[in-house]
């Protein structure tokens, strides 16, 4: 695209959707105003672009902060969506749709997931921005679903089929203040945007949840039988879509135990060699990008499993979700 080169990272991963993440630098100075007229625009190009390549990273811009980062996003046009739904702790940053991204505890590994991907209503877009890189560690990691698909119907095809033909059941206990110590600490009230049970069980009933009041005013979920496997409209090539990695390998705390968040739709429990099996197999897929302080990373949900990785001293990265 005129005005950006292209670079290359040796933590990419390449395929016949090209690089992953695909990284443009401005072609000249780096420059704030440059980069929000190149997306004012070229909106429509950009976003077939991060449609065919799944992941889009623009480095060198001299973007600094939050504002500069939703000034991004609203020069690309792309539709503001709330955080309704989701599992992870998070903060508001600007007055708009600029949030913290997962906030639980640096020792901690995110697993791989479709951002929201266990809701009736997953986000198509998700996006990140580096205030501040960590010391050490703290990557994102990213893995093309297109291929996590393949892979798995390679070593498992059985456990494909099941998926395809039930989908999954998610299971979660939320409590009533967000915790900050669990990445899946957040609270019912922050999860469904809401200040009582009455409200709580309006939002559940509308996206289809079963649920119990616990003690300690705890609340436990059960989504209905959710789709797993997604559809790449741009190549006709299914999807591995769903919130299994994380739900099974990271929804642990003091209330949750993964290997019971998680099941087929029918209600029998995935097994645990099958998922390990598959963990295994996409290691040589995945990448591990680590963060420059200004670095916007713009992700098609649809086609692309996120995830972080332990890090050591300060990191703030920012995040916001769109819809279409």
């Amino acid at each position: 695209m005129k005005g950006t080169v292209e670079l290359t990272h040796p933590a990419q991963h390449h395929s016949q959707s090209g690089p992953l993440p695909k990284i443009l630098a401005p072609g000249h100075d780096a420059d704030r105003g440059g980069l929000l007229a190149l997306i004012s625009g070229h909106h429509d190009a950009l976003k077939s672009e991060l449609q065919q390549a799944g992941g889009l990273l623009f480095r060198g811009w001299g973007l600094k902060g939050a504002h500069d980062f939703e000034a991004a996003l609203d020069a690309a046009q792309f539709k503001e969506m709330p955080y309704v739904g989701g599992a992870a702790p998070r903060s508001a940053v600007t007055g708009g749709r600029i949030m913290t991204a997962n906030e639980s505890p640096a020792h901690e590994k995110i697993p791989l997931h479709h951002e929201m991907a266990q809701t009736p209503n997953p986000p198509d877009y998700i996006f990140f921005y580096c205030n501040h890189a960590p010391g050490a560690g703290g990557a994102t990691t990213l893995l093309d679903s297109r291929l996590a698909f393949e892979t798995l119907l390679r070593i498992d095809p059985k456990l494909v089929e099941r998926l395809d033909k039930e989908g999954v059941r998610y299971t979660r206990v939320m409590p009533y203040e967000t915790d900050a110590g669990s990445p899946i600490g957040r609270s019912w009230r922050e999860t469904f945007n809401v200040n009582s049970r009455s409200e709580a069980e309006i939002a559940m009933r509308n996206a289809k949840m079963s649920w119990e009041w616990l003690e300690g005013q705890n609340l436990k979920t059960q989504s209905s039988s959710t789709a797993a496997i997604g559809w790449d409209r741009q190549r006709q090539r299914r999807t591995f879509f769903n919130s299994v990695i994380a739900a099974f390998t990271g929804w642990y705390d003091s209330r949750n135990d993964g290997a019971k968040a998680v099941h087929f739709g029918g209600g029998d429990p995935l097994s645990q060699t099958s998922i390990d099996t598959f963990l295994e197999a996409t290691q040589n897929l995945q990448v591990n990008m680590p963060w420059e302080a200004g670095d916007m990373l713009w992700l098609d949900n649809r086609l692309i499993l996120h995830a972080r990785q332990p890090y050591e001293g300060d990191r703030e990265v920012f995040a916001a979700i769109a819809q279409d």
